[in-house]
């Protein structure tokens, strides 16, 4: 690693396999970092940014985007590390829930608080329909009602912040917000 900025220390101890004191980058940022080379020597790829999604040992999604750096030496990549936004990890939670395309829809409209009315509207669908499409997601995701379905979501991403911030308080650090804050 050539630099860092002041709050990298604490993504690198974070994500899984990285000890910033024992000099060790995650695997995950070296995975980015590749990807990130490998995009650049192709010339369909040039210039893309390798991205991935990782869980940290804290319970936290960070986003990794990796990047080639246009330099006069060697190539140079730039690695950077931020809080996940619920809409980028939505999508990973729901495929490891094995939610089909239409499951998935259903599950987005009820976490914006849409009654099944409203829902088998905007689906072009009947409220059977829906409802037999909540039957489905509820039985793979392991709940048994809409609230328990929110309930699930609020604590993937919502909880970690809350535990971080119980931790913060005895040591007279600043409290954080939702998500999607960062020091």
């Amino acid at each position: 690693m050539e630099s860092a900025t002041p709050g990298v220390q604490r993504w690198v101890s974070d994500l899984p396999g990285g000890d910033w004191d024992a000099s060790r980058l995650p695997p995950s940022i070296l995975t980015v970092a590749v990807r990130a080379l490998c995009s650049s020597e192709g010339r369909e790829a040039a210039g893309e940014v390798a991205v991935a999604r990782v869980l940290t040992e804290s319970g936290t999604w960070v986003v990794l985007h990796g990047a080639t750096l246009v330099s006069a030496g060697g190539a140079r990549v730039a690695v950077i590390v931020e809080p996940a936004h619920p809409a980028r990890i939505a999508p990973l939670l729901m495929s490891a829930y094995g939610l089909t395309e239409r499951e998935r829809d259903v599950t987005r409209l009820v976490l914006q608080g849409e009654s099944t009315a409203a829902i088998a509207e905007r689906l072009v669908v009947s409220a059977h329909t829906v409802q037999q499409h909540l039957k489905s997601i509820f039985d793979k995701t392991g709940v048994h009602s809409r609230r328990d379905l929110v309930g699930k979501v609020f604590f993937a991403y919502y909880e970690p912040r809350l535990r971080d911030n119980e931790a913060r308080v005895p040591q007279d650090k600043p409290l954080r917000g939702g998500p999607l804050e960062r020091d």
